[in-house]
């Protein structure tokens, strides 16, 4: 299954990706820069800078700065990965930034776009990468 990130909102999109690796089909997010993550964005940036602060270089917690790290830490928190099920379909997830040339002629699942047609607060995937790696 391909599913396109575009316009998506991130808690819908991982819970559709992780109950459909559960089910053990093999899952494809492309687009991963244009995934949606929304509510206030001051309060986004402030949460995820926040879990980049916690924890210690040498034990973590680890939370990822780049897009692909962002999307894959949402699903993982909605699959059981410490059992052996859990990271079996943990595996069969891939996250590309953009959409590769094998990907291309498959056909893609778009899952809860978010409306355009009325102004929400929203973050893009991509913007808060790129914030979270000047930050360190």
């Amino acid at each position: 299954m391909i599913i396109d990130g575009k316009d998506s909102v991130l808690g819908r999109l991982a819970t559709f990706a992780a109950k459909s690796a559960l089910e053990g089909e093999q899952v494809y997010i492309i687009n991963a820069n244009d995934i949606v993550i929304v509510g206030n964005k001051n309060s986004i940036l402030k949460k995820y800078l926040e879990r980049r602060r916690i924890g210690t270089m040498s034990k973590g917690p680890f939370f990822p700065r780049d897009t692909k790290g962002i999307v894959r830490r949402a699903i993982r928190g909605m699959i059981r990965d410490k059992r052996y099920h859990g990271r079996e379909a943990f595996k069969r997830i891939k996250v590309f930034e953009g959409a590769p040339e094998e990907l291309k002629d498959k056909e893609i699942v778009n899952i809860a776009k978010v409306r355009m047609d009325k102004p929400i607060h929203k973050v893009k995937i991509g913007e808060l990468a790129n914030i979270l790696k000047q930050v360190k």
